[in-house]
C-alpha cells in the first residue's frame, strides 16, 4: 500500500513539472558573464564587438550570470529606452542590477534605463503624456521623473527591465529600480521589473521599484512563471504574478533622437567641449519620429539656471529627419537634453488575466 501511494505521488510531482517556455533569444550575443567584483556600467558599445547594433535594447544572450559583489548599472547615460535581456539558458543573479534613478541636484537628475529624468530647478519633470501603468507592464515603461523644487532638481525615475529565460531565473542578489530622492522637489517614480521563465526562484533575492522621497509613486514588479518559487523580498513594491503569456517586445526599429553636431563639429561622445564664441548651430537627427514634430532643446548650467531653445520642426522622412537650433553657449559646464512628444501607434488589447 505504501509503495502504491509513493508511486502515485511521484506521478503527480512529475506531471506538475514546469512547462516549456521560449524566451525568443537567438543566443547571438553569447553569454553575459559579469563576475569581477565592482561596479560596471552596461553599455553595449563597450563590448567587442558592440552588442545590439540595431539599438532596440533587445539583447540575445545564451546565459546570464551576475556574480557576488558585482553591481551592474543600467543608466540612461548609456541606454535611453527600456532594456530586454533574453536568455536561452539559465539566468543567475547573485550580485546587484541597479536601474534606480539618481537623486535631484542642481541639474536634471539621470534616470535608470527606460525611466525619465527629474525636472531641473523650478521645472516640471518628463514622462509619456497620457500613459497609464498596468499590471502586465505592457508596454514596459520606467518611472516618471519628479518635479524640480526651488533649489534642487526632482528625483529621477527608476528604469525598466525585462529578463526572460527559456530555462530558469534565480535571484539571490537584487534588482533595484527605485526612484531618486529630492531635497525640496518631488521624488522620482519607481520603475518596472518583469521576470519571465518556466521557473523563477530565489531565497534571499530582493526586487524593488519603490518611489523616491517625497511623494514619488511606486513602480511595479511582475513575475511570470509556471513554477514560481521566489521567496525573497519585494521591498513593499506593488506586484503581480501570472503565467508567461507573451513578451510584447517593442516594435523594430525604435524611435530615437540625438545631437549630431554643434557649430559644425560632430558630436560623438556624451561630453563635448565648445570653444566657439557667439551663436552656434545645433544639428539634431531623429529616426522613426513623425515629421513636423517640434522638439525642445534645453540647456542647464551647474548653478541651476536653464534655458529652452527653439528647434525647427522635424523635416525629412519618418525613417530619417533633421532639425536645427541656434544657441549661444554660456561659459562653463552645461548639460543639454532634447525631448519631444509624439503619438505612438495603437497596441493590441492585453489578455484579461
Amino acid at each position: 500500500m505504501n509503495q502504491t501511494l509513493l508511486l502515485a505521488l511521484l506521478a503527480i510531482a512529475t506531471s506538475a513539472a514546469a512547462q516549456p517556455f521560449n524566451s525568443g533569444s537567438t543566443g547571438a550575443d553569447g553569454p553575459l558573464e559579469l563576475t569581477k567584483p565592482g561596479t560596471v556600467t552596461f553599455d553595449p558599445r563597450s563590448f567587442n564587438p558592440p552588442l545590439n547594433p540595431a539599438g532596440d535594447n533587445i539583447f540575445h544572450f545564451t546565459t546570464i550570470h551576475v556574480g557576488i559583489g558585482v553591481t551592474v548599472k543600467l543608466s540612461a547615460k548609456a541606454l535611453i529606452r527600456p532594456v530586454f535581456w533574453l536568455a536561452e539558458g539559465p539566468v543567475q543573479i547573485d550580485g546587484r542590477i541597479d536601474l534606480s534613478g539618481s537623486d535631484g541636484d542642481r541639474v536634471p537628475s539621470l534616470a535608470g534605463a527606460g525611466g525619465y529624468g527629474g525636472g531641473a530647478v523650478g521645472k516640471r519633470a518628463s514622462g509619456p503624456v497620457g500613459f497609464t501603468p498596468n499590471i502586465f507592464l505592457v508596454p514596459l515603461v520606467g518611472g516618471f521623473g519628479g518635479d524640480g523644487g526651488e533649489t534642487r532638481a526632482g528625483g529621477a525615475g527608476g528604469g525598466a527591465l525585462l529578463i526572460a529565460s527559456s530555462a530558469f531565473i534565480n535571484v539571490n542578489g537584487s534588482i533595484s529600480g527605485d526612484g531618486g530622492n529630492s531635497v525640496d522637489g518631488v521624488g522620482g517614480g519607481g520603475g518596472a521589473i518583469r521576470l519571465v521563465a518556466p521557473v523563477i526562484s530565489g531565497a534571499t533575492g530582493v526586487l524593488s521599484a519603490k518611489g523616491g522621497q517625497p511623494q514619488g509613486a511606486d513602480g511595479f514588479v511582475r513575475l511570470e512563471a509556471f513554477d514560481n518559487q521566489f521567496k525573497g523580498s519585494l521591498n513593499g513594491t506593488p506586484s503581480a504574478v501570472g503565467k508567461p503569456f507573451g513578451l510584447f517586445l517593442p516594435p523594430n526599429p525604435p524611435a530615437s533622437v540625438r545631437v549630431v553636431s554643434i557649430g559644425g563639429r560632430a558630436v560623438s561622445t556624451s561630453e563635448f567641449k565648445i570653444n566657439q564664441q557667439g551663436p552656434a548651430i545645433v544639428a539634431i537627427e531623429a529616426h522613426f519620429i513623425p515629421t513636423g514634430t517640434v522638439l525642445q532643446l534645453e540647456l542647464f548650467s551647474e548653478d541651476g539656471n536653464s534655458q529652452t531653445i527653439a528647434v525647427t520642426p522635424l523635416a525629412g522622412t519618418f525613417e530619417l529627419s533633421h532639425a536645427t537650433a541656434s544657441i549661444t553657449p554660456p561659459i562653463g559646464l552645461i548639460h543639454a537634453q532634447v525631448k519631444g512628444v509624439w503619438k505612438h501607434p495603437e497596441r493590441s488589447p492585453l489578455p484579461d488575466r
